[in-house]
């Protein structure tokens, strides 16, 4: 990928991560990069091009690794505990991502998610689909990626609020026990493995 497209991805994550879709204009993109608003059109034909564009290469940026090392383990259950340690990792990390995805399911314009799913989930959610159905052959395996992504995205979310609840866990709030929280509380239920 070339510097300045690099570039402009990143700066368009931050930015619409930050305010939206309609609250950024391809000016402010062109001005954070420090290039005219015209040189965006060398890259991208249009803003909704650089949208997609910025969500795959943010959804790239933390899924590309996974998928092969999820693929070295024999054991579904091991490779679900991978994989939601990543996602938590990733999203901590940048939570741009998590930003942008959250606002679009919240507002809801089908194009966008469309041109979403199309360009930036479906490479990885097939594997995933895969994993659910070795770990829950008789459930629906869509419903289980939705399950374990909301665990993962409303914990991650839900930390900020934590301290200020009675009874706070400070000890719990970390990654790696989040990891294995949420990965027990998916294969396990409530009840003690």
């Amino acid at each position: 990928m070339e510097q300045t497209q690099e570039r402009l991805l990143d700066a368009a994550a931050e930015l619409f991560s930050k305010q939206g879709y309609a609250g950024v204009s391809m000016r402010d993109i062109a001005r954070e990069v420090g290039i005219t608003q015209a040189a965006i059109y060398h890259h991208f034909s249009n803003k909704d091009a650089l949208y997609i564009a910025t969500v795959t290469y943010l959804f790239e940026q933390h899924t590309l690794g996974i998928s092969e090392q999820m693929s070295a383990i024999d054991d579904p259950a091991l490779r679900l505990e991978l994989l939601i340690g990543a996602m938590l990792e990733a999203t901590e990390e940048d939570p741009r991502f998590r930003r942008i995805y959250l606002r679009e399911l919240l507002e809801g314009d089908e194009q966008k998610l469309a041109a979403i799913a199309e360009n930036a989930f479906i490479a990885f959610y097939e594997p995933l689909y895969a994993l659910m159905g070795e770990l829950a052959p008789d459930s629906d395996p869509q419903l289980l990626i939705f399950s374990m992504t909301g665990m993962i995205f409303h914990h991650l979310e839900a930390r900020k609020l934590a301290p200020h609840l009675p009874h706070a866990a400070e000890g719990n709030m970390g990654i790696p026990s989040l990891g294995r929280h949420i990965t027990n509380l998916f294969l396990h239920g409530v009840t003690p493995s």
